[in-house]
């Protein structure tokens, strides 16, 4: 905030700004509804995800040591879980809750120093993942399918929920995941029927274009039961052509889909990780440094609607997409640059005199 208050104001007036995102007592959750009304994009396919923001100390609310994705291990940080809807080019934010531990929300003098409302209750992720749903769908968007990683995709009381609201998922699953297939004695884990699948039926799919050349693996598919589940699934199993380390998914699509379209739906996360970083790089949604829940709620959803405005920019070009914010950084550096040296008459008349009379080569 201060250095954003810097930039745009007078820094006389900070307090102004920093009183209201922390301390001011307005609610997010209109905001939220307000930004889900102006998504231009009513259709597509609905990311859930795990956002983490490492942190120093205990204080930060909802701070605990915790799987951090954004450092690859367990470290002292926040989680929230946030939806995020996927269309063919861009992708629009429509939730963001911090996941609060349950060891926190024991400690009411954490909870009163922090400001957390009586009225917030632990809940699991997936749970909180299953409200976001139905908040989506109570704003009209059409989901064409849920995708979600792992931590989701194998609880089965998560995977049960979306069915009963009629969504199609495609949702990772860790290995050890037990299933029936035809004709078995008894359960096997997902990473025993994919061993068990013989060599001509793993197939080579690309689903997209990188920027260091194309996303593909080999992937197979079969018909399974998972256990706790009434009724047949795909278990979609992936092998990178890298290391041939093996990926797991479950989809509830129809037993007609192709290998592409079981592909196409569960790889459709991809996008997601290029606009977390923007969110998080360029616009800082992980650089709140407040320690009260209003605060992190406050800033989250500004941060959301900040993206959003960039992302109906980029939707106005007529012929080529709008540039990255990194692009855009880049090009102001550079100009910068220029800028500096016409300005800077010795280091003008240095470069000059090199060009002229450049060092001797050996």
């Amino acid at each position: 905030m201060q250095a954003m208050h810097g930039r745009l104001s007078d820094p006389g007036s900070y307090e102004a700004l920093q009183h209201f995102i922390t301390d001011s007592p307005w609610e997010a959750e209109p905001l939220w509804t307000r930004l889900r009304e102006m998504v231009p994009v009513r259709a597509g396919i609905l990311a859930l995800d795990d956002t983490s923001f490492p942190k120093q100390g205990k204080h930060s609310v909802g701070v605990k040591r915790q799987y951090c994705g954004a450092l690859g291990k367990i470290a002292n940080c926040q989680v929230a879980v946030s939806t995020v809807l996927l269309d063919d080019q861009l992708a629009w934010p429509l939730s963001f809750e911090l996941y609060l531990p349950k060891e926190w929300l024991a400690d009411a003098a954490r909870c009163a120093k922090a400001r957390i409302p009586e009225r917030v209750r632990f809940r699991e992720k997936w749970r909180i993942a299953l409200s976001h749903i139905r908040r989506v769908l109570k704003a009209g968007f059409q989901l064409t399918a849920v995708v979600a990683d792992a931590d989701y995709g194998s609880t089965a009381a998560f995977r049960r929920g979306l069915e009963q609201l009629g969504l199609r998922y495609g949702v990772a699953i860790r290995w050890f995941l037990t299933m029936w297939t035809p004709g078995a004695p008894r359960p096997q884990t997902a990473g025993e029927i994919a061993a068990q699948i013989p060599e001509v039926e793993w197939q080579h799919v690309t689903w997209a274009e990188g920027t260091k050349g194309p996303l593909a693996a080999r992937f197979a598919a079969t018909r399974v039961r998972p256990t706790k589940s009434r009724g047949d699934r795909w278990l979609l199993c992936e092998r990178s052509l890298a290391d041939d380390e093996r990926k797991y998914y479950l989809l509830n699509l129809d037993d007609t889909a192709t290998l592409v379209e079981l592909v196409t739906v569960v790889r459709s996360r991809w996008p997601i990780e290029q606009q977390y970083r923007e969110l998080k790089d360029e616009l800082g949604i992980d650089h709140f440094e407040g320690r009260s829940y209003p605060g992190w709620t406050h800033h989250t959803v500004l941060t959301a609607i900040a993206f959003t405005f960039l992302q109906l920019e980029r939707m106005r070009a007529d012929d080529e997409p709008r540039p990255t914010l990194p692009h855009v950084r880049l090009w102001v550096r550079e100009i910068m640059a220029v800028l500096y040296v016409v300005n800077n008459r010795k280091l003008l008349h240095l470069i000059v005199a090199f060009q002229r009379n450049p060092p001797l080569r050996r």
